[in-house]
């Protein structure tokens, strides 16, 4: 008889745990850094809240034990003495998160700011605990402390885990200096162990939620972004597409009527596309017009639009431009296009343009969009009319 040694697979199953484990864990290691930005901003606006709340606070706690009849004269200045040590912080907070509060991108001073923070809550409070221990055997403050910071910051699980870690461990060490009862003494560290446990607790619940909230606004944002691109832009070129382009149009207008200035308008067709699709298929045209469309975007400035009107014809929208100038312009364009090579695998192709060019301030008063374009439409017919491959101005009977 063959026995089987079923021990032999535990410590497979073992090591797939642990490697399972060990991918979880580094997994959410890496999305949890994935939000720290977004954490950092509202934990400053969070402080500057915090310290606006806090001051008066302990001023009116400074207030209070100052006129307070105690025995204990040494309680009495610690207590006000760590109470005045945390105004100053929160004052010197205050001032350093006012500016820093309205920030749209993090930087360096924002992610120390709520570390310190946190270090100088965690410690005066601690501070005021083990010199409360001379008068009283209550822990409130630290529970609360603990509280405070796990439902007001987010921290992420693993910076928490190492503050609140280290926070019982100076707790636990410091109430010796105050603590004689060795039966309170035991009390407060283990109603200490809830209370940081409590603080924990809260921390990794607030953080959860809020890093799904910004997972989940991300997800808004690039499903905006999406929709956007569908909505106004060319799926082939990822030029802006005719409803952008009218939008922008307007936008145009408004300030053409503002400022006075002129804005040119050139349409320009690929000479015989139709030749290209039917001799080396639609794939092949296709591609060579995302190679136009970037080589368009390539040749214009910055403040220049170009758009796909439909087809194989493109429209410019130069601003700040006159039809004169929008024809040399459109001239030079010409010439760089016949010199220029598409390339599509083993396929080298040339091609020709024709141009209508006019100038918005000729049709200013119009009434429809459509009417935006019909001069330079008219001209880039005339192009076509007189032999393709040239420019036509709209009201000239003549090329540039």
């Amino acid at each position: 008889m063959v026995q089987i040694n079923s021990s032999r697979g535990k410590p497979k199953s073992l090591a797939v745990l642990i490697a399972l484990l060990k991918r979880k864990l580094i997994k959410a290691f890496s999305d949890n850094r994935n939000v720290l930005d977004e954490c950092a901003l509202i934990n400053t606006r969070r402080i500057y809240l915090i310290s606006i709340i806090a001051i008066p606070l302990h001023i009116i706690s400074i207030l209070l034990f100052a006129f307070a009849k105690s025995e204990d004269v040494t309680w009495r200045h610690g207590i006000i003495g760590s109470h005045t040590v945390l105004l100053i912080f929160m004052a010197g907070f205050l001032l350093a998160s006012r500016k820093l509060r309205k920030r749209t991108t993090p930087n360096m001073v924002m992610f120390v700011l709520q570390y310190v923070l946190v270090a100088v809550i965690m410690t005066l409070g601690i501070v005021i605990v083990v010199i409360d221990q001379m008068v009283m055997t209550s822990i409130t403050v630290f529970l609360l402390i603990c509280i405070i910071v796990g439902i007001i910051l987010l921290i992420r699980p693993l910076a928490s885990l190492i503050i609140y870690a280290t926070s019982y461990m100076v707790y636990f060490v410091l109430l010796t200096l105050t603590t004689t009862d060795p039966l309170v003494l035991l009390s407060n560290r283990v109603n200490g162990v809830i209370a940081v446990g409590i603080g924990f607790f809260l921390s990794c619940i607030l953080w959860h939620y809020n890093y799904m909230n910004i997972m989940q606004m991300r997800r808004i944002e690039a499903q905006q972004k999406q929709l956007e691109q569908m909505a106004y832009y060319d799926p082939l070129t990822d030029l802006p597409n005719r409803r952008l382009l009218e939008k922008l149009i307007k936008r145009e207008i408004a300030s053409i009527r503002r400022y006075g200035h002129e804005t040119a308008v050139i349409i320009l067709d690929i000479d015989n596309f139709k030749s290209i699709n039917d001799t080396y298929g639609h794939p092949m045209g296709d591609n060579m017009l995302r190679q136009f469309a970037d080589f368009l975007i390539a040749n214009v400035r910055k403040s220049d639009t170009v758009a796909r009107f439909g087809g194989e014809e493109f429209i410019i929208l130069m601003p700040q431009t006159s039809a004169e100038e929008g024809c040399i312009f459109a001239e030079r364009l010409r010439k760089l296009i016949m010199e220029k090579h598409f390339t599509v695998g083993s396929i080298t192709l040339q091609t020709t343009c024709s141009f209508g060019v006019s100038s918005m301030r000729d049709i200013i008063d119009c009434d429809s969009l459509d009417d935006y374009y019909f001069l330079a439409d008219r001209a880039l017919y005339m192009a076509k009319q007189n032999g393709k491959n040239r420019v036509e101005k709209a009201g000239a009977s003549a090329g540039v």
